[in-house]
């Protein structure tokens, strides 16, 4: 092993150790924890100027409440249609008073409270804009406080009941907060400032302990360039009386373990290339591999998916119409009531029957009947327009599914559909066929089977009435 070399010899001048350098450092910290209580005083100043909103908000919520107390009769406002009554109308017209009469109210809402749930009685926006009577109040719960305090990011809300029946009443105001926006713009500008302020001086401070430390770095790199390249001769000179003069002697001893080591790294170098070569045989072949299993697996699946596919749509078809089954149009029925449920629409069922299907069944055989419903399937789905469904009810019954279309209209429509299943034979040799039919409106007001009854009863209506009609299920 070959001997190490003598240290770098000592430089001559003051010794600037790492602590000194580490006060700097500690200056740095200072500064930021100047900022840090700067932003401390930003946000005390700021939760101070919304407790004194809070307080105009309950003060406010008090003075409503007072001013509504058995001011009108609110057990006869229950829903969206009493916005008629005359209780109705007085009560907005002295909340529109009181929001007049404080600047700070910007919206005013009488309250139902029913257990948990809070209900609108009266909104001074307006039933077109704000709450309708009855109306659920989302998201706000009473607790048991004289006056409750909501806030939120854009607005102060308040609550208070109302002194004469605290368990049934309350008002719920919305208070302006303009009054305070300026002043929190002011104070937000001011914190910005000290936090720039502190920002600046910190990277002063970094850039000159940056230019002490870049020098004696910048000869560390390069010696660590040259020993990374090979160059283990070289010496490292450090005009440092330091932390770094130590540092500078134990690269250069590591230098020296490195020229040992490198002759027992060529060796293992040729020992790993060999390795390497048979590694990278393995995984080049268990790559091919994977790549075969791979596609074999993607087909398997796309396979599975198209039997799956064909399966579903078998489940939910009928083999002889060609059309949905009874299953598979009660979940589309399912689908479209909770859609009209939630979107205020509405849709229409029509139930079909063919006229004395049992006689063309005895007279022409039940071969000609199954071509004579397969007929009809296509005409009927021939008729479909866009989002609309057919399907075989049953037997000789379809059931139609229309949307977004009026009563009315279903009815003249099912009457050209009927007329138009009566223009001769469906097929030659065939009989001439006619067919009732059973209209009902789904509104949500009441359940798919009801109207599903109603659709039906409406069809043995047409069937007693003399068949070949449609009538109407209310």
């Amino acid at each position: 092993m070959a001997a190490v070399p003598d240290s770098p010899p000592a430089a001559r001048g003051p010794r600037l150790s790492i602590g000194r350098r580490l006060f700097y450092t500690h200056l740095l910290v200072a500064l930021i924890v100047a900022s840090a209580l700067g932003l401390y005083m930003h946000g005390a100043a700021e939760m101070e100027l919304r407790a004194n909103l809070t307080q105009r908000v309950q003060a406010a919520a008090l003075l409503a409440a007072q001013a509504l107390d058995q001011s009108v009769d609110m057990t006869a406002i229950t829903g969206s249609q009493d916005t008629q009554r005359p209780e109705y109308s007085a009560l907005l017209q002295r909340m529109r008073n009181i929001e007049k009469g404080d600047q700070a109210i910007e919206r005013v809402v009488v309250v139902r409270l029913e257990g948990e749930r809070a209900t609108a009685i009266a909104d001074s926006s307006g039933a077109s804009v704000g709450y309708l009577p009855g109306d659920a109040i989302a998201g706000f719960a009473a607790r048991g406080d004289a006056v409750t305090v909501l806030e939120s990011n854009s607005e102060f809300q308040a609550f208070a009941r109302l002194p004469s029946d605290a368990s049934r009443y309350g008002v719920l105001i919305a208070a302006r907060v303009d009054d305070i926006s300026d002043k929190l713009a002011t104070l937000r500008r001011n914190s910005l400032l000290s936090f720039i302020v502190a920002v600046v001086l910190a990277l002063i401070i970094s850039m000159w302990l940056a230019r002490m430390a870049r020098a004696t770095f910048g000869r560390f790199a390069l010696r660590f360039r040259d020993i990374a390249e090979g160059r283990l001769d070289q010496r490292l000179e450090l005009p440092l009386r330091d932390e770094f003069a130590d540092l500078a002697r134990a690269i250069e001893d590591m230098a020296e373990r490195l020229r040992v080591s490198n002759r027992e790294r060529e060796g293992a170098i040729a020992d790993l290339k060999v390795a390497r070569d048979q590694l990278e045989k393995s995984v080049r072949e268990r790559t091919e591999e994977l790549d075969r299993l791979n596609v074999m697996l993607r087909r398997e699946i796309e396979q599975r998916c198209q039997l799956e596919a064909a399966l579903a749509e078998a489940a939910a078809t009928d083999s002889l119409s060609r059309l949905l089954n009874r299953r598979g149009m009660l979940e589309l029925l399912e689908h479209a009531a909770e859609q009209a449920r939630k979107q205020h629409t509405s849709f229409v069922l029509v139930i079909v029957d063919v006229d004395h299907f049992k006689r063309i069944n005895d007279q022409y055989g039940h071969a000609a009947g199954d071509r004579v419903l397969g007929e009809i399937a296509k005409r009927l789905k021939a008729a479909l327009r866009p989002n609309e469904a057919a399907a075989r009810w049953g037997g000789e019954e379809f059931l139609l599914l229309w949307p977004g279309i009026s009563l009315n209209d279903a009815e003249r429509r099912a009457n050209g559909l009927r007329e138009l299943m009566n223009q001769g034979a469906l097929f030659a040799g065939g009989p001439q066929i006619t067919v009732s039919m059973g209209v009902a409106e789904f509104t949500g007001l009441d359940s798919l089977d009801r109207c599903v009854i109603r659709a039906d009863k409406a069809l043995y209506r047409a069937k007693e009435e003399g068949r070949n009609r449609v009538c109407i299920g209310l």
